[in-house]
Parts: structure tokens; C-alpha cells; sequence
């Protein structure tokens, strides 16, 4: 899939449309075809862009942005809420690859 990546850390010079590869469903999370996102202009600035939940580097590229439209492209296992075809917005896990890509993953709460 095409994604706005960082391969390096810096500002917004450091973003480049590149090729990322497709992220899958976990437990309680929904794959979204990504129809708009946003970055927030401080994102490059915070903690979760450049490291993991438990504090290490994250590996690069990093895919920005963590909020998003879209449609539900596959479930989750345990996700009964939703259905394949499903227009959704929200936030992805801060943490997680972000919205910045033709598809993202979210919680499905």
C-alpha cells in the first residue's frame, strides 16, 4: 500500500510518499480503507511518533497521523459491532503505525 512515511526523525521535511505493507486486524480492531486522515502539526514533536508503548525507538518508517474516515475493510476477531463496508471515523492507537496510508487499524471500542 502507499503511505506518508518518516525514514528519518525531523520535521515535516522527513515526510515522503513511499510503500508500506498493509496492516492486519488484531483481536477487537477493525482494518480501515482510509478515505481522509489528518496530522496533527505538533505529531512530530510527541513520544508515541518515536517510540514504542514500552519506551524503545520504534523501527522506521513510521506511518504519521492517528485520527481518520473511512470505510471497515476486514474485522477483527471478537469485533461484532461493525460489518465489512461500514463507514467509521476515529483515532488510531497512538502507538500503532498511524492514519497516513491507504489503510490504518483501530480499536474497534
Amino acid at each position: 500500500m502507499k503511505a506518508i512515511t518518516l525514514q528519518t526523525r525531523g520535521g515535516p521535511e522527513s515526510l515522503a510518499l513511499g510503500d508500506a505493507p498493509e496492516p492486519s486486524p488484531r483481536a477487537g480492531e477493525v482494518l480501515v480503507r482510509v478515505r481522509a486522515s489528518g496530522v496533527t502539526p505538533t505529531e512530530l514533536t510527541w513520544v508515541p511518533t518515536w517510540t514504542t508503548r514500552e519506551g524503545t525507538p520504534r523501527q522506521f518508517p513510521v506511518i504519521p497521523g492517528h485520527e481518520f474516515s473511512g470505510e471497515v475493510a476486514a474485522l477483527g476477531t471478537g469485533v461484532k459491532d461493525f460489518a465489512v463496508g461500514d463507514l467509521v471515523y476515529g483515532m488510531s492507537d497512538w502507538f500503532a503505525e498511524g492514519t497516513q496510508a491507504e489503510y490504518c487499524v483501530a480499536p474497534a471500542e
